[in-house]
């Protein structure tokens, strides 16, 4: 580790979402999330990040797996999903990926929420034979479910 990084930890990861209610059911009752805090917020700071005035968000916090999320939805002025060709992603950060101990069941129960995640994928010509699926939130975020 370099000596400017020493100390240096991870505080969450922010999507910007264009439903609060639609993410927080995918997170919170499909995959298992604990909300942390749910609030709208207005102020010269978020007018200064977002540059316009009159920002007006509403601010999640939620925890999966160890990991923190922050959502951001603008009420100011409503965002909507960019809707994709399947695996068209554009540059950054598009997936987050978990490990499951029993992939079958996982599918199995979101199939059964009406979550559609892709059919089970299986690579067993690779040194470590893995198996896995996709789903994406109701933003197009993707989640990689591996065993």
């Amino acid at each position: 580790m370099s000596e400017q990084n020493k100390g240096l930890v991870t505080s969450h990861f922010i999507l910007h979402v264009a439903n609060t209610d639609a993410t927080l059911d995918f997170w919170c009752a499909g995959m298992g999330a604990t909300l942390e805090s749910d609030e709208e917020l207005a102020s010269p700071a978020l007018d200064a990040i977002f540059g316009r005035e009159g920002v007006r968000i509403r601010d999640t916090f939620f925890n999966i797996a160890g990991h923190r999320i922050h959502t951001i939805e603008t009420l100011d002025v409503k965002r909507e999903r960019v809707v994709l060709e399947p695996f068209e992603k554009p540059l950054g950060l598009t997936a987050i990926s978990f490990r499951t101990g029993d992939l079958e069941r996982e599918h199995a129960r979101l199939l059964a929420e009406g979550r559609e995640p892709t059919d089970i994928y299986t690579f067993d010509d690779i040194e470590v034979p893995t198996r896995l699926f996709f789903i994406e939130d109701p933003n197009g975020f993707r989640i990689e479910m591996i065993e």
